[in-house]
């Protein structure tokens, strides 16, 4: 009998750090997320840009959302066509007079679809590569991160789902906000990424709306504002992570948010010296256009 439970024990402790290998492990000491993918050197909020993302090392993929006419969930950072890299179906750059007058949320995402997202290049990144893509569904976009992992064997990572919404927008430009957070938590849940994932917003309303709908979900409190007490008391709950402008983040206000138990991730993190202070600092993670460069300083 003692040779019984001897053997039970052992089988219990085989099991256990069987599964806990299983779990997904963080590849870095500080969490590192590619902002709209590897946009430093591909089109931002692209499959492409979230290829290279993955393949570079990235714990973390961060996307931007919006709705469509027919209440599709696209990833894109705006709620228009950018004149500074989006081109028309024929390739004709769209026009600074012609931004003002597009919205999202009144096309179609077929229409959305057929705007070229990465030919033309953003300026701003000198880098990035002109590759022909679009705006993806945020559906469409999970399946193909997903089946990427799998057939290329890479480690498994996380999305930082961040909700493009502002309450002088709402019913113009974007959905009220409980009907904005049902349409991204039905895709969420269809996908069964709740595990993977946590969303994000500078909008208060939304975070309380998710909060409610799914408590379950990771939250994070996006905020360029001083004030971690006044900028809390907007919302119902205490999220899990706290994510400030980097120019706000110094050690008092980390101590400041780990009292509260939160983690802090700051935002938007490219130059080598404050990537440099961020990790001195001790974050709990950073989001970044280049990934690259934050890997290379944690190494």
């Amino acid at each position: 009998m003692k040779n019984f439970y001897i053997f039970a024990i052992a089988s219990a402790f085989t099991i256990f750090f069987s599964c806990k290998s299983n779990i997904p492990k963080q590849k870095n000491a500080i969490q590192v997320q590619a902002h709209r993918g590897d946009r430093g050197y591909f089109p931002e909020n692209t499959l492409p840009a979230f290829y290279s993302a993955i393949d570079k090392g990235a714990d973390v993929i961060e996307l931007d959302l919006v709705i469509s006419k027919d209440k599709k969930v696209v990833v894109s950072h705006d709620t228009f066509m950018h004149s500074a890299y989006i081109s028309w179906p024929n390739g004709n750059p769209v026009t600074k007079d012609e931004e003002k007058k597009s919205n999202l949320y009144q096309m179609t995402y077929d229409s959305i679809r057929s705007f070229d997202a990465g030919l033309r290049t953003n300026p701003a990144f000198p880098d990035q590569k002109s590759v022909k893509t679009y705006k993806p569904l945020l559906s469409e976009l999970i399946d193909s991160i997903e089946n990427y992992i799998v057939k290329n064997n890479k480690r498994r990572i996380r999305y930082n789902i961040e909700i493009k919404s502002g309450s002088g927008d709402y019913g113009i430009k974007q959905p009220q906000p409980e009907e904005f957070v049902d349409l991204v938590l039905q895709v969420i849940q269809e996908k069964k990424i709740e595990k993977y994932c946590n969303v994000q917003s500078f909008d208060p309303n939304i975070l309380n709306a998710l909060h409610k709908k799914a408590p379950k979900i990771m939250i994070a409190f996006l905020t360029g504002d001083m004030g971690l007490d006044k900028n809390l008391a907007k919302l119902n709950f205490k999220p899990e992570i706290y994510a400030p402008h980097y120019g706000l983040v110094n050690s008092a206000l980390i101590d400041s948010v780990r009292a509260k138990n939160m983690k802090i991730i700051p935002w938007t993190v490219n130059d080598v010296r404050d990537i440099e202070n961020m990790i001195s600092l001790k974050v709990d993670g950073i989001i970044t256009d280049y990934p690259d460069r934050v890997i290379e300083k944690l190494n």
